[in-house]
């Protein structure tokens, strides 16, 4: 069941001037979904998600550009800067089914004219084109990728596994030529078999990669309240 202590949040700003041209927008092209009092719902499904309708934020753009550095200089990310108003879909997290339901609903908004989504819950931003194949090849776990990041320092460590009510992990950033592959390698890995992980087991990218032990880590504290704060752990992952 979704974990009701844990929220995701998707932030889509859009053109549009007020709550009614909002939910006409809805109404006629978001493919089966309503929008009334602070709810959005899929009418064939029943599908519903919390939707809270706000002005338009000067900070949106950079915000936008800060968390998808991957199209910051594109005239989709441009289109930010023009928003009038910005969607926030809220929804209980830590299923995979719920992640996915609510990126179908952020995609009903998007073609409602949304300009992007933005994953409050973990950082990070996607065009509209990008959020759109995502959610097309859901099936095959492309949305590891709408939801996951990875931060690099001394350790480098995943953010927003939680959405799908499993593990982050962590690793020594010396100890891999690439940790954020190894990291992407592994938290997907989570995600697609859902294997059974026991501290002491060895995970490797590939036959010809080094092996690395796993065991848990203290929770990675983003700060009280933080949406990033994942409640299902951290592995790390040791060179053997």
């Amino acid at each position: 069941m979704p974990n009701k202590e844990m929220e995701i949040v998707l932030c889509i700003p859009g053109p549009w001037a007020d709550r009614s041209e909002l939910v006409q927008s809805i109404v006629k092209d978001s493919g089966g979904y309503i929008f009334a009092g602070r709810v959005l719902m899929h009418s064939e499904t029943g599908k519903s998600f919390e939707l809270e309708f706000a002005g338009p934020d000067e900070r949106m753009l950079s915000a936008f550009e800060a968390a998808g550095p991957h199209w910051r200089d594109t005239p989709e990310m441009e289109k930010i800067d023009s928003h009038k108003s910005v969607c926030y879909l809220i929804s209980n997290g830590g299923t995979i089914e719920s992640a996915h339901s609510i990126m179908n609903a952020a995609n009903a908004l998007l073609n409602a004219g949304g300009f992007g989504v933005k994953v409050e819950s973990s950082g990070i931003a996607h065009s509209p084109e990008d959020w759109r194949e995502q959610c097309q090849y859901n099936y095959l776990f492309k949305s590891h990728s709408s939801y996951v990041v990875y931060i690099t320092s001394d350790y480098t460590y995943s953010c927003g596994m939680h959405n799908f009510g499993l593990p982050d992990a962590i690793v020594d950033s010396n100890e891999s030529e690439n940790p954020a592959e190894l990291l992407r390698v592994f938290t997907h890995y989570l995600l697609s078999e859902s294997p059974v992980i026991k501290e002491g087991q060895a995970f490797s990218v590939d036959s010809d990669s080094p092996g690395y032990r796993i065991s848990a880590h203290a929770p990675l504290n983003y700060g009280e309240g933080s949406l990033f704060n994942n409640p299902y752990g951290t592995w790390l992952l040791q060179m053997c």
